[in-house]
């Protein structure tokens, strides 16, 4: 059952996603905390604490926290907090205390925090929003009973993790997109899949433009920073399932090479992250299916899982809760037309295309929603969980935009709608990169590289063939895309960056820059242009446009990220090509 309950709080914690940690016997050992008769509970309150953390740091609260009945701990004592800088970190947190670090006995505030989520996925503790606690269920007490005398796991335990395992639905998701004709995909291919599309806390690396980037590139130490660290949030989460799984036996690590073609040449890159479901993983698949003998596993969801991202969280969370609960108690189905019904009637007015998408989305965090004569059902069975109305938000400028180009993108896929998310996200200038580039080069036609790093654009496209063919003239972009919260203004010293590599460009001599990055220009280009691109342009941008224009004799631009997408969406359409492109954008 999904309970609409009116809790007062002011606490928006992370649940439903983890990102860091994958021992097993760790994860015990945190739900182990809150039994009170477990070894691991008597050696936190006897030594652990009171060897780990100092007086200063709130031993004796902590231990006496340990030492209440009912047992129930609050967040803040369980996680603890940060320390700057990180090297002369305290431990001040009972979980941070109950895991040892790799260089310290004990780990973050971090870790610890990602710990919490994980027992609170797996359903071994529960939250308690009236103040911030948690406690242990039964599913933890059985986990905990189930320890053996040394550090391995028991059958027992493994059998009760891999069980929680397949009742959190990102698992089975993993699992069904591995099993779909015996698959073999990457971290990236599985990220692409989970969560909620065209949403910042969602996010994942265009795999396609990644390669192209590692075919290019000749320094191995950046090779090998490529494949550790770049990869989206929802990368991240496969990334982790994964491993879980793996260590559960459902699937396996089995890295996976591609040919890549770069103009004339085929480069093989292989992505060390990739996975391929066993034959244990297939027993399991239908354990969670009710399939045979078994018996079908209900679903453990959150609110908290149905949006990551600040700023339209709770919103998203609340619609896509509320959407749930209806699919799921509309045993005769639901159309998305009595959806956005009775969405409306709880405050929460919204488009049809919105529902569909966060429909989409629901299936791809794992649950089983199925669709017949446009009617929609839930096949799954949801452990109960609550609805907290007092966090209902209005949605940002933002989210309005998204949803009025839902109906406007008729051709292009709405994962695009996360680079409006992106391109206001600084920390994402990477990832904003990066999907601008896929945008143009497998949406619309163009050839091209994404380039970043020491003095080079971030990045390049170009016409092919196609322009011959009608007798024009191929062209290139130069293209430098920023991500800046306020809209970007364009300051003096990007302009001239700009005009530098214009230059280079031009002159194409060594010795000005011997990385030579327009060699990546197609052979037959022979006009050229340059584009920034933003979520919007504020201030005296154009001055610096013209300015660029006058001293290097070449036409720019400067493009919202709505603009892109309506342009590209035109295209895909065919009511553009690339030669009607260039006039639209660079204004002949």
């Amino acid at each position: 059952m999904i309970t609409v309950w009116p809790v007062e709080t002011t606490n928006f914690r992370a649940f439903g996603w983890v990102q860091d940690p994958s021992n097993l016997r760790s994860l015990c050992n945190v739900t182990a905390i809150f039994d009170e008769s477990s070894p691991m509970h008597q050696l936190l309150v006897h030594s652990i604490i009171p060897e780990l953390v100092e007086k200063r740091d709130g031993k004796d609260e902590l231990i006496e926290v340990l030492n209440k009945r009912p047992l129930r701990i609050s967040y803040n004592k369980l996680v603890g907090t940060a320390f700057k800088p990180r090297s002369a970190s305290r431990c001040n947190g009972i979980v941070q205390a109950t895991v040892k670090g790799q260089v310290r006995p004990f780990i973050g505030e971090w870790q610890a925090d990602n710990f919490v989520r994980w027992a609170y996925a797996f359903h071994f503790i529960r939250y308690n929003y009236e103040d911030d606690t948690f406690e242990i269920t039964e599913e933890g007490r059985e986990l905990v009973r189930a320890r053996g005398e040394d550090e391995e796991l028991t059958k027992e335990e493994t059998e009760l993790l891999t069980r929680a395992a397949l009742s959190y639905p990102p698992a089975v998701r993993i699992l069904r997109l591995l099993a779909d004709e015996d698959a073999h995909l990457t971290k990236f291919e599985l990220g692409k899949q989970l969560g909620f599309i065209g949403e910042g806390g969602f996010t994942s690396l265009p795999q396609s433009v990644l390669l192209r980037t590692l075919a290019i590139t000749k320094d191995p130490s950046d090779i090998n920073k490529m494949k550790a660290d770049w990869e989206g949030s929802s990368d991240k989460y496969a990334r982790m399932i994964a491993k879980w799984l793996a260590k559960l036996g459902l699937v396996e690590a089995v890295p996976k090479t591609f040919q890549v073609p770069i103009q004339s040449e085929v480069y093989p890159v292989t992505i060390g992250q990739a996975y391929q479901i066993t034959a244990k993983g297939y027993m399991a698949l239908n354990h969670t299916n009710g399939k045979s003998s078994y018996k079908r596993l209900s679903k453990n969801v959150c609110f908290e899982m149905l949006a990551t991202k600040a700023g339209d969280r709770e919103y998203l969370r609340t619609r896509r809760a509320y959407l749930l609960k209806f699919i799921s108690e509309s045993k005769q189905g639901i159309s998305v037309s009595q959806l956005v019904e009775r969405l409306a009637k709880c405050g929460l007015s919204c488009e049809e295309g919105s529902i569909a998408d966060d429909i989409k989305g629901l299936i791809n965090i794992g649950l089983n929603i199925t669709s017949k004569n446009n009617l929609y059902y839930l096949e799954d069975v949801l452990n109960d969980f609550l609805i907290p109305t007092a966090r209902l938000e209005g949605k940002s400028e933002v989210e309005t935009i998204k949803e009025q180009m839902r109906g406007e993108l008729t051709h292009l896929s709405h994962e695009y709608l996360g680079l409006l998310d992106l391109a206001y996200d600084s920390k994402q200038n990477r990832l904003f990169e990066l999907k601008t580039m896929q945008l143009l080069t497998e949406e619309c036609g163009f050839e091209g590289l994404h380039l970043g790093g020491s003095r080079k654009p971030d990045g390049i496209v170009y016409t092919k063939d196609e322009n011959e063919q009608v007798g024009k003239e191929n062209y290139g972009i130069i293209i430098d895309t920023k991500a800046y919260s306020g809209g970007y203004s364009l300051p003096i010293s990007q302009a001239d960056e700009m005009e530098r590599y214009i230059g280079e460009n031009q002159t194409r001599d060594i010795r000005i820059n011997p990385n030579e990055w327009w060699k990546n220009f197609g052979d037959g280009v022979t006009e050229y242009y340059y584009l920034f691109v933003a979520g919007h342009f504020k201030g005296k941008y154009q001055e610096q446009i013209d300015r660029i224009n006058c001293n290097k004799n070449i036409k720019g631009a400067a493009v919202s990220i709505q603009q892109l997408l309506r342009i590209v969406n035109d295209y895909k359409a065919g009511k553009l090509t690339h030669e009607d492109m260039k006039l639209k954008i660079f204004h002949y």
